[in-house]
């Protein structure tokens, strides 16, 4: 099963978010409030939900970038200011906008876990992919 990073600085969200995965079988490595306990734990992931506005700043496609780039995590934004990304993030396979209700996130695993292992699987439908240009 993939490992999980959360990068998310409310601490309810971070916590419902660690929950969930842990329910539906996934391995939470960590949860990350900033771009520099994003690194800590960036080795070891597999898969990353991340908010764009972190305790340090708007450095969610930062930290988006250095995860894909640095470890081929499988990056989602997961954001309530989806349409501030429109354009995309470097890095980042897509977004999905706050609040997302838990079949939502269940689905986005499940695809991301898809996606890593070459499975054919429509993304789901809460998921705004980014261009791949």
């Amino acid at each position: 099963m993939p490992r999980v990073l959360i990068v998310e600085d409310d601490p309810i969200v971070a916590i419902e978010l660690e929950l969930l995965a842990n329910q539906l079988g996934y391995f939470v490595v960590g949860i990350a409030r900033s771009f520099d306990s994003a690194r800590i734990f960036a080795s070891r992931a597999d898969i990353a939900l991340v908010d764009m506005d972190l305790a340090d700043g708007a450095t969610g496609p930062r930290v988006a970038q250095y995860l894909s780039d640095e470890f081929g995590v499988s990056v989602v934004m997961v954001t309530g200011d989806a349409e501030a990304l429109q354009d995309g993030v470097l890095g980042a396979i897509g977004v999905v906008s706050k609040p997302a209700t838990s079949k939502t996130i269940e689905n986005l695993l499940h695809f991301l876990k898809a996606l890593r292992n070459e499975t054919p699987v429509a993304p789901p439908f809460e998921l705004k992919l980014f261009s791949r240009s």
